[in-house]
Order: structure tokens, then C-alpha cells, then sequence
């Protein structure tokens, strides 16, 4: 993925520094490129979710993360500590106010899991939503009479060769090379 890390913010952003005309245009299609830039729009951003803890008493950062059922919780919490200041229990707005304070330092404390965890199911939701998958018979990089030999399967392979395999390799290397060019035996 090609992505610009504003310094210090933790968050890589496609979009960054880009003119908003470039940001608006639609490209379409499944490519890489037009899932980059839905997947740019989807992603949450630490300093907002941080900056929206401000409004705690509301549940604003929980409603930016999506998790709107949890986000009720502040609103009603911070409405039974109103009312019971407002009518003189005391105890029932310390209450609210101390379960307010314990979800705060509980958000606090939590916060970076969950935007990691909302950002990798957008990205998941994106690039798992892009098609079909390769056509019948694709193969990949190698042309249609590309060299299959076993030199060619063993560097092509993510694990070390075994000694069957290099003596294999080894076999088809000194069959290649003219005779005056063979070590004697």
C-alpha cells in the first residue's frame, strides 16, 4: 500500500497533502488503487478519537469508533448524574459520576486496541470485498514459456532447498555447461 505516515501521529493516510479535487475523484473498479482510497475514507484517525474523548460525557469517541450500544451508556450515565444533583441524591450522582470516571480511564487505557481493532476490519471489509479472485489459469508473473527447471522451482520456493533438490539443481547446472568447461571426474 502506498501511504504518506504524518510524523507522530501513528496513522498512515493516503490522502495526506492531497488536493481535495484528486481526493473526490472516483476511479472506480476493483484495482488496488480505488480500494486504497475507499479504505482511506473508512479509517479512523487516533488525534480525532483522542480529541473526541473531550466530549466523554457524551460518548462521542464511541460513536466514532462505532460501537454505538456501549456509546448509550455515557449519555444515560451522564443524565443520572444531572438528576440526581438536580434532586438531591447525592449518592445516586456520585455514583454515576464514579462509573463515568472508571469508563473514561477504562477508554483511556483501551483506546489504541480499539481503533487498531476498527481499522483492521475496515481493511479486511475492503480488500476481502475486491472480486472474484484471479482468472482460470493464471499464473502469475512467468510468461507463457517461462523456464521451469528446477533451478528456477527452487528459488522460487520460500524454504530451503532439500539435498535431493540441490543435487537436482546441481545435476542440471553441470548438464548445461559444455564438456570442456566440466571439472574432471
Amino acid at each position: 500500500m502506498v501511504a504518506a505516515t504524518a510524523p507522530g501521529s501513528g496513522q498512515g493516510t493516503l490522502t495526506a497533502g492531497m488536493n481535495s479535487k484528486w481526493r473526490e475523484l472516483d476511479l472506480g473498479g476493483g484495482g488496488l488503487q480505488a480500494a486504497n482510497l475507499r479504505l482511506a475514507r473508512t479509517l479512523r484517525r487516533r488525534p480525532v478519537a483522542y480529541g473526541l474523548m473531550l466530549g466523554f460525557p457524551l460518548g462521542l469517541h464511541r460513536w466514532y469508533l462505532g460501537e454505538h450500544r456501549s456509546a448509550l451508556l455515557f449519555p444515560l450515565l451522564t443524565a443520572a448524574a444531572v438528576a440526581g444533583g438536580l434532586t438531591g441524591m447525592t449518592a445516586a450522582a456520585v455514583a454515576a459520576l464514579l462509573a463515568l470516571a472508571a469508563l473514561l480511564g477504562y477508554d483511556l487505557y483501551a483506546m489504541e486496541r480499539r481503533i487498531a481493532a476498527y481499522n483492521k476490519r475496515q481493511r479486511m471489509a475492503v480488500y476481502l470485498s475486491q472480486g472474484a479472485g484471479a482468472p482460470a489459469g493464471y499464473r502469475g508473473r512467468f510468461a507463457a514459456g517461462a523456464d521451469t527447471t528446477a533451478a528456477t522451482r527452487v528459488r522460487a520456493a520460500s524454504r530451503v532447498p532439500s539435498l535431493a533438490e540441490q543435487e537436482a539443481l546441481l545435476r542440471e547446472i553441470t548438464a548445461r555447461k559444455p564438456p570442456a568447461a566440466r571439472p574432471p571426474q
